[in-house]
C-alpha cells in the first residue's frame, strides 16, 4: 500500500499539479479545497502526510492544522504548510500552529517530491510506536492483543508496525488470509514476508493447530519453529491476522488454547508479536477470556488508537 497524501488548496490547478506529480512517484493522492474539508478527509482517510495551503475560504490552513494536531487520532500525521507566504514570520506562524514543515509556492516538481520524502522517510522508524506514545525499543519482545473496529483503516496501523520493524533491521512476518485487508495493505511493501494461514475448509482446525504446535515442518508447511529458525539471527516482528478467524472457524475454547500456546511458543524476547481481534464478532465473555492472556493490549477505533497498555 503506497503512502497516502492529502493535498489541500483552494486552487484547482495547484491541486491537480500536485496530484499529477505525486501520483507519478507512486503515492496515493486525495484532495480537499478548504480547511473544513481537510479536517474531514484527514479524520476519515488517515493520510500519511498533509500538504496544507494557508489562505482558503472558510477555515484557514493554520486553523485546520491546529485542529488536527489537537486530536489524538490525527496529531501524529505530518502537516506541511504549502503557501506563497514565505517570510520568517509566516514560518513562525506555521510552527506555532503545530505544522511539521513550511514549503513555499510556486514549486518545481522535483522540489515537491524532495519535500514530501523529507517528511515521510524518516518517520518510518517510529510511526507505529509514536501513535502508541512509546519508544520502539519498548515494544521489543511484547505479545500484544490488538482489538480493532473493522470499519476503520486499522490495516494501515499494522502496515506502520511492519515498516517500523524493517527500518530497525528486524524481520517482518505477517500471517493472514488471501484477500484480507492486511494482505492488501502489505503485499506491495518490500521486505514484508506474507504467509498464508488457512483457517477455512475441512482441515482448518488441524492446520492452525499444526502451525502453532509443530516442531518441524514439511517443505510446504510453515510453523512457528520454522519461522524462528529461519530468522534466528535477528529480531522478529510477527502479525497474526486474526484470532477472530480462528474462533469463528473452531470455537472460543480452542481459540483460547491456540492463543495460549502461541504466546508460549513465541516467548523469546527477540520476538514481538501482534494478535488481531475483532471484539464485535464475539461474546463479551470470550473477548474477556482472550484479553486475560495478554499483559500488553491496544485498541483501534473511530477515534484512533486508545487503551494502550504495553507491559
Amino acid at each position: 500500500m503506497p503512502d497516502k497524501i492529502l493535498v489541500v488548496d483552494d486552487e484547482l490547478n495547484i491541486r491537480n499539479l500536485a496530484k499529477m506529480v505525486l501520483e507519478g512517484e507512486g503515492y496515493v493522492v486525495i484532495t480537499a479545497a478548504d480547511g473544513d474539508e481537510a479536517i474531514k478527509k484527514t479524520e476519515a482517510e488517515i493520510p500519511d502526510l498533509v500538504l496544507m495551503d494557508v489562505v482558503m475560504p472558510g477555515k484557514s490552513g493554520l486553523d485546520a492544522c491546529r485542529a488536527l494536531k489537537s486530536q489524538v487520532k490525527t496529531r501524529n500525521i505530518p502537516i506541511v504548510i504549502c503557501t506563497v507566504l514565505g517570510r520568517d514570520s509566516d514560518k513562525k506562524l506555521s510552527s506555532e500552529a503545530g505544522a511539521d514543515g513550511h514549503f513555499t509556492k510556486p514549486f518545481k516538481s522535483e522540489e515537491l517530491i524532495t519535500e514530501v520524502k523529507r517528511h515521510l522517510d524518516p518517520i518510518r522508524s517510529e510511526k507505529f510506536s509514536r501513535k502508541l506514545g512509546i519508544e520502539h525499543n519498548t515494544l521489543q519482545g511484547k505479545k500484544i492483543l490488538f482489538e480493532f473496529d473493522p470499519s476503520t483503516p486499522y490495516e494501515r496501523l499494522i502496515r506502520d508496525f511492519a515498516l517500523e520493524c524493517i527500518s530497525h533491521d528486524e524481520a517482518a512476518i505477517v500471517l493472514t488470509k488471501k484477500g484480507s485487508a492486511i494482505r492488501q495493505a502489505l503485499e506491495s511493501e518490500k521486505g514484508v514476508e506474507l504467509l498464508d494461514l488457512t483457517v477455512e475448509g475441512a482441515h482448518a482446525e488441524s492446520n492452525i493447530i499444526q502451525w502453532i504446535m509443530a516442531s518441524t515442518s514439511s517443505p510446504h508447511t510453515m510453523t512457528v519453529s520454522s519461522i524462528l529458525e529461519q530468522h534466528q539471527s535477528k529480531s522478529l516482528g510477527l502479525v497474526f491476522d486474526s484470532l477472530t478467524s480462528i474462533a469463528l472457524t473452531t470455537d472460543p475454547q480452542k481459540a483460547y488454547r491456540f492463543t495460549q500456546n502461541a504466546i508460549e511458543r513465541l516467548i523469546e524476547p527477540r520476538v514481538t508479536a501482534i494478535f488481531l481481534l475483532n471484539p464485535s464478532a464475539h461474546e463479551a465473555r470470550d473477548v474477556s477470556s482472550l484479553r486475560g492472556l495478554f499483559s500488553s493490549q491496544l485498541s483501534y477505533g473511530k477515534e484512533g488508537v486508545f487503551g494502550v497498555k504495553i507491559i
